[in-house]
């Protein structure tokens, strides 16, 4: 290795992509080079440094390695960043993981709109990936994350993470049109829906947080079952199975359609009660690169226009 100030930038790319897939055969495969010589570009790089920066025995970046490779890693970042910005922001797809629910009732439908809103008029290609699993930023799964998190969710953020609130949605009872409550059809006072079949998702805490937060009982029904997916809880309201809780996002179309319809008391509306939020989250130094900013734009715009849309008196029937 030559006595210069940097040491080669072959040498640096191998030793970011070590630290964002946590091993040097990892690194290797994604660079598609043997692993000898990722191997070799480490043990360089120790010897120029005069520093240990791999722990061959755990696989892991030692202490040293880890604050050297954030600085790096957020340099090799800028420069691909602004290596795309001259390219275009086309030249390679931008990766989206977004929680199932969301992604099949919202986000897949108005992708075409980001693509299309494009100066070229054929903009970035979207990589969807519709999961209620989160991504590694740091093995670079995802360029973005987008997922509703309950507000003490959301405090705790990783270090290498930045999130940006999309939406806060008011959330509210729905059911098919052929769930009948009592004789007429109707919910003669607010209590009234704790005698109800409730439709959980993973557990009962959203609906004990929501009745609570309508000054009622936290009690929740015997639930028929439980659904571990938002939309899945959705397919169960839909065949009459009880009252699930939901919000625009999520059923804009079914009530539009008639498919669900709120479920409001007779003596007077629910509260409007905001558990969480829809955020987008991405690593801190992919924050502002274009094609990520451009989608963040994007979102922001595409959610206020049906915001604007749904402006109708919170808890009214539809």
């Amino acid at each position: 290795m030559s006595s210069g100030t940097l040491p080669p930038f072959a040498v640096l790319r191998a030793f970011d992509r070590v630290g964002r897939l946590g091993g040097i055969r990892k690194a290797a495969h994604s660079l598609q080079i043997s692993h000898a010589i990722v191997s070799r570009h480490m043990a360089a790089l120790e010897t120029f440094l005069g520093v240990t920066l791999y722990n061959r025995r755990t696989g892991e970046l030692t202490e040293a390695g880890r604050r050297y490779h954030a600085r790096i890693s957020a340099a090799i970042s800028d420069m691909e960043a602004a290596t795309s910005a001259v390219k275009g922001a086309h030249a390679r797809p931008l990766t989206i993981w977004c929680s199932a629910g969301f992604s099949l009732h919202w986000l897949a439908q108005r992708l075409p709109d980001f693509r299309t809103g494009a100066r070229d008029r054929s903009g970035p290609l979207v990589d969807l990936h519709s999961t209620d699993t989160e991504p590694s930023f740091r093995h670079d799964e995802a360029d973005g994350d987008i997922r509703y998190l309950f507000d003490d969710d959301a405090k705790t953020l990783p270090d290498d993470m930045r999130a940006e609130e999309i939406a806060r949605p008011v959330v509210f009872p729905v059911a098919a049109p052929s769930f009948r409550i009592g004789r007429h059809g109707a919910l003669r006072k607010r209590e009234d829906i704790l005698d109800l079949p409730m439709i959980q998702e993973r557990s009962d805490a959203e609906w004990a947080s929501w009745l609570s937060l309508q000054g009622l009982s936290p009690r929740v029904s015997q639930p028929v079952a439980r659904y571990g997916q938002a939309h899945l809880a959705l397919v169960a309201a839909r065949s009459g199975q009880g009252v699930a809780l939901a919000n625009h996002y999520l059923v804009a179309d079914d009530l539009a359609s008639g498919r669900l319809v709120k479920l409001s008391p007779d003596d007077g509306p629910w509260e409007p009660v905001r558990l969480g939020a829809y955020y987008f989250r991405c690593s801190r130094p992919r924050w502002n690169e274009p094609l990520v900013a451009r989608f963040r734009r994007w979102l922001h715009k595409a959610v206020a226009q049906d915001e604007q849309a749904w402006s109708v008196p919170d808890g009214s029937a539809t």
